[in-house]
């Protein structure tokens, strides 16, 4: 689970762990529970899949900052461990922050880079990758100056494979490997200046439940607040507006559906699912992670929709409501999200 997650539900859990069980705030939280399982369950098959355009984007904005630094260099003959940047009052590794401690990228040809990931790391993010991606640019050296006829595409390994803390609603984690088997990821700038990513068909399953594979596609839309760089000094400090694609053929109004990884109730096919994110605002931010300082983007404003898309698929007597919504914000220096679940409400600030 994206950390950030994590450690909103953990501080959930831990605030009602205060409550009175026979009071009206603990019964307003208990009918709101069934719509965190569905946004949990969701947003793991949502940033699972997404981890291969999350790595070429980083890739994108290592390579930004590298030509940023050195305008006069092509980018073949820039020693890219060598490119640094201010981030907790210390010069550090854009690399090592980007991809954390032994990892490495290198060039393999003129339109290819390989990203390796040592096993154990923990990213900043929260997730444990390991084995490689291989992103091919076709050319284009900058994503930039990628195009929709012409994109980034992001090539999963045979050995690349994730693993994720998952919490549950009583504060226990649980450590799970995830197999990732095929699909499409593409990367590129649009005419309007939004930096698109694509994902058809991602498959990927519990590596201890070969039966269920998810295929998970969709259209996502990123914009620098700060325009068209990606170069990491740029958006440091400046927000990134997020916002999914109702594509057309997208059922359920959705920018991500498909089948998931998880079994339906009856064991008999995997649940389909949904993820829709409206007006979304992330802010970038660090922490410690394997020993050493990485950066992840957190959302701060926007409102995910996640849904259970096939009745049949869940009990619901015990969800009377297969949808519910995450509302976020972020004022006066806290983050809040309200949880909107079949006619209730919750809302945590930390």
């Amino acid at each position: 689970m994206n950390r950030i997650l994590a450690t909103a539900l953990l501080a959930a859990v831990a605030f009602t762990g205060c409550m009175n069980d026979n009071s009206e705030e603990y019964k307003r939280y208990q009918q709101i529970l069934p719509g965190m399982n569905i946004y949990n369950s969701t947003t793991i098959q949502q940033n699972v899949s997404m981890q291969m355009a999350s790595a070429g984007l980083r890739l994108a904005s290592l390579l930004a900052e590298a030509k940023k630094q050195n305008p006069d260099t092509d980018l073949a003959q820039i020693d890219l461990s060598t490119i640094e940047i201010e981030v907790w009052d210390a010069d550090r590794s854009l690399q090592l922050l980007l991809f954390g401690p032994g990892a490495t990228v290198t060039r393999e040809s003129e339109t290819t880079w390989r990203i390796t990931y040592p096993e154990g790391g923990q990213q900043a993010s929260g997730y444990y990758l390991e084995g490689s991606l291989v992103v091919n640019t076709n050319g284009s050296e900058l994503l930039s100056e990628a195009t929709f006829s012409n994109p980034w595409q992001v090539v999963i390994q045979p050995d690349f494979g994730i693993k994720v803390n998952s919490s549950d609603n009583w504060g226990g984690t649980t450590q799970v490997a995830i197999d990732m088997n095929s699909g499409i990821t593409k990367l590129y700038l649009d005419e309007t200046g939004n930096y698109v990513v694509i994902l058809d068909g991602v498959q990927a399953n519990f590596a201890d439940s070969e039966t269920f594979v998810s295929f998970w596609s969709g259209q996502l839309y990123l914009k620098p607040e700060s325009g068209e760089s990606l170069a990491f000094s740029d958006i440091w400090d400046d927000e990134l507006h997020v916002e999914s694609s109702n594509v057309p053929m997208a059922p359920y109004g959705a920018g991500f559906w498909g089948s998931t990884f998880y079994a339906n109730m009856s064991g008999t096919g995997s649940m389909g699912m949904s993820y829709k994110l409206q007006d979304g605002v992330y802010r970038f931010t660090s922490r410690i992670a394997s020993g050493s300082v990485g950066v992840y983007a957190q959302i701060v404003e926007g409102t995910q929709t996640c849904s259970y898309t096939s009745v049949g698929d869940y009990d619901t007597s015990l969800f009377p409501s297969g949808d519910v919504e995450y509302r976020w914000s972020y004022e006066n220096d806290q983050l809040s999200y309200t949880v909107i679940y079949n006619g209730y409400t919750y809302t945590f600030t930390f």
